[in-house]
């Protein structure tokens, strides 16, 4: 009986320690592919409409996958669902290699939209697993960790990106396409290489189970919309990635409208601070769940992540970019905090309530971005006010599911009473 217990454990920890590693692979290729898409874009003679078209290609893909991935995961397992994401992730990125010899926008948008949805389900289903692999206690703090090591990815691939980059400069035409290729076709095989590792490895039941035949995906979506606090949690997430998509993406401009002196180089040797400040903040607030609850310190960290982006909007120079750093940090464990809140309690529904958070979270996110982009017509530091306002809707999400989290407990403790 303890072997049992002692292997079943093992595949536990396995199990979580892949997971975190293909969530950091999973922001690795994100980055690879974001930073060398401009040089390919010049490999390829692309307009700048056709560049931007081939960067909204992934974020279609996003939107496009978003459900399905549902139904992947309901009828074939959360481990399947990884393997069939990795193996779109490797398809996509073989698939600029014909789009470098044609030089086509329909080649590279097709390519584009099938690394955003290989990127899409590889997250979709791995970041349900990793809440589903443990005590729901740890579930919040779990997801925490392995959004750490998703933003060790996104480092790791800022880092290499740059090197590829420095290595390319000077090419042109098909020398700088055939350059850019080798990396992006590295990361096709090394998912190809993870997914095979991911399949040969012993995973615990909850990582292949499945529902009845009979159990149809589309109707799926509507019981966690009954459950309490399940729409105000999909709504926080909103909010959450608002925040960190504004500030993430908008920080280098908002650093030469606060400095305008600054060179190229140190804004973005600044940003390099912020990113620090971000991979920190998750490590940082997955070791304080192991003594604050969970929401109670999502609602301390986004009251000063807001105090952060307030400092920001209305300071000049270097205090407001020293808001921006402290806003990184503290914002840093809204979006797997949030998440994992939200489906831990959900059991078989987790899977089809993940799809309803991401489809809204992401779909919201890029119908308010309009909004963010119309304020940088007026002034870049305006941005700033999209996620001091987010922050406080998330204070205010965060006092409510506590209430409603307590409420639950007491009900269960009378039920129990009685």
């Amino acid at each position: 009986m303890q072997d049992e217990h002692r292997e079943t454990a093992g595949a536990y920890r396995l199990a979580l320690a892949l997971a975190f590693v293909t969530l950091a692979f999973w922001a690795f290729g994100h980055w690879i592919y974001s930073s060398l898409l401009p040089g390919l874009s010049g490999a390829l003679s692309l307009s700048p409409a056709g560049t931007g078209i081939a960067r909204a290609a992934v974020v279609i893909g996003y939107f496009l996958m978003a459900l399905p991935a549902a139904f992947i995961s309901r009828n074939f397992g959360y481990k399947v669902g990884i393997l069939f994401g990795l193996g779109t992730l490797a398809v996509g990125m073989f698939l600029f290699h014909p789009a470098v010899e044609n030089k086509t926008v329909a080649y590279i948008v097709m390519a584009a939209a099938v690394i955003g949805s290989g990127l899409a389900i590889i997250e979709f289903t791995v970041a349900p697993l990793v809440v589903a692999l443990g005590s729901r206690k740890g579930a919040i703090q779990r997801m925490n960790l392995a959004h750490f090591f998703s933003s060790l990815g996104l480092v790791v691939g800022a880092v290499i990106s740059e090197r590829i980059l420095h290595e390319a400069a000077g090419k042109t035409g098909s020398m700088l396409g055939q350059s850019l290729l080798l990396p992006m076709a590295a990361v096709g095989v090394v998912a190809i290489a993870l997914a095979f590792f991911l399949e040969i490895a012993n995973f615990p039941a909850v990582a292949s189970a499945r529902v009845a035949p009979n159990d149809k995906t589309w109707a799926s979506f509507r019981p966690p919309l009954q459950v309490p606090g399940f729409r105000l949690g999909v709504l926080a997430q909103l909010l959450a990635l608002l925040v960190q998509v504004t500030v993430s993406g908008y920080a280098l401009r908002y650093c030469f409208a606060v400095m305008p002196s600054w060179t190229p180089q140190i804004a973005q040797e600044w940003l390099i601070w912020a990113m620090a400040a971000f991979v920190a903040g998750r490590l940082v607030g997955a070791v304080l769940m192991f003594w604050i609850e969970p929401l109670l310190l999502l609602g301390i960290f986004s009251t000063f992540a807001m105090l952060c982006t307030a400092t920001s909007l209305f300071a000049s120079g270097l205090p407001g970019v020293y808001g921006l750093i402290g806003a990184s940090f503290f914002i840093a464990i809204q979006f797997p905090t949030i998440f994992a809140h939200t489906i831990r309690d959900l059991g078989d529904m987790a899977k089809s309530a993940t799809s309803i958070v991401m489809f809204v979270a992401f779909s919201g996110t890029g119908v308010l971005e309009l909004i963010v982009y119309a304020l940088t017509m007026h002034a870049v530091r305006l941005t700033m006010i999209v996620p001091c306002l987010c922050c406080a809707g998330i204070v205010a999400c965060a006092i409510i599911l506590r209430q409603i989290e307590r409420t639950a407990r007491q009900s269960v403790a009378v039920k129990r009473v009685v």
